[in-house]
């Protein structure tokens, strides 16, 4: 269905709630091709996702570049109504309510190596020396966040600010792997000429205990009051089933790179 195919029927969907009774915070992190900035203009296809559901709901979002770090303490303490993109995270729920958008599956990257890498995040904590990059503030589940937490206290987990840092860490060899969706990596090489040349070296595998996942968004229980909250909810529910969501998120990124680590909801 076509931007305006799913305007028509979020206008339907919500037209008892009448817009958002304020201005929308959505401070946001660059990620990959789902969210980049040129300065402070906001681009990729959670911001366009935004931009549609404002108009087709009468609601306005402002949308403001922050570090990831900052944006999950910003969402803690209030400061952001909205959490996004974010996977569904037992530590984030007494902050916010979760709305599934897509499916995501984290996986281990590596640059191409000879020694054979980990299968699952047990195997890669038993490994001595092997070191993890990821992008502090991701999370992609208990598994993921208890792994993480055991490699930060062995120091073998490289923590960098943003996917760009991580796949300069895997290029300098600080690190033999890092742990995200495929598809945020790649379209953060997509972006950044100094590291397109990765793209044939980069190797992706499934962790046993990583499956398939849901990510979306997260609405702010201390910010928001339940009138947003509801308006809110409809409006994102009804862009996933619609299918525009899994569209933008095809539109945005190159064929075939999608395959393995992001689905549309069932």
């Amino acid at each position: 269905m076509r931007s305006g195919g799913w305007a028509w029927a979020l206008l339907a969907a919500t037209a008892a709630h009448a817009g958002c009774t304020r201005s929308i915070q959505v401070p946001m992190a660059p990620v990959g091709l789902s969210v980049s900035f040129d300065g402070q203009r906001s681009g990729g296809n959670y911001p366009t996702l935004l931009r549609e559901m404002g108009a087709a709901i009468g609601c306005e979002f402002v949308i403001q570049r922050v570090p990831r770090a900052r944006l999950q303490k910003m969402f803690e303490s209030g400061e952001a109504d909205l959490l996004m993109p974010a996977s569904m995270s037992p530590s984030r729920e007494d902050d916010g309510e979760f709305v599934p958008l897509i499916q995501v599956r984290a996986g281990l990257l590596t640059l191409l190596r000879e020694q054979p890498s980990p299968r699952s995040l047990a195997e890669l904590i038993a490994r001595p020396g092997y070191k993890v990059a990821v992008v502090r503030g991701f999370s992609f589940g208990a598994a993921y966040d208890q792994a993480m937490a055991v490699l930060r206290t062995q120091h073998r987990l490289v923590e960098e600010t943003d996917p760009a840092g991580v796949a300069r860490a895997l290029r300098l060899g600080l690190a033999q792997g890092c742990v995200m969706t495929a598809s945020i990596f790649i379209g953060t090489l997509v972006r950044e000429p100094e590291l397109a040349p990765l793209m044939k070296q980069l190797r992706v595998e499934p962790l046993e205990e990583l499956g398939w996942s849901e990510s979306g968004l997260y609405l702010s229980r201390r910010s928001l009051d339940e009138a947003d909250r509801r308006t809110l909810r409809t409006a994102f529910a009804q862009a996933a089933r619609s299918g525009r969501v899994w569209q933008l998120f095809n539109d945005a990124y190159p064929p075939g790179s999608l395959t393995g680590s992001i689905r549309p909801l069932p």
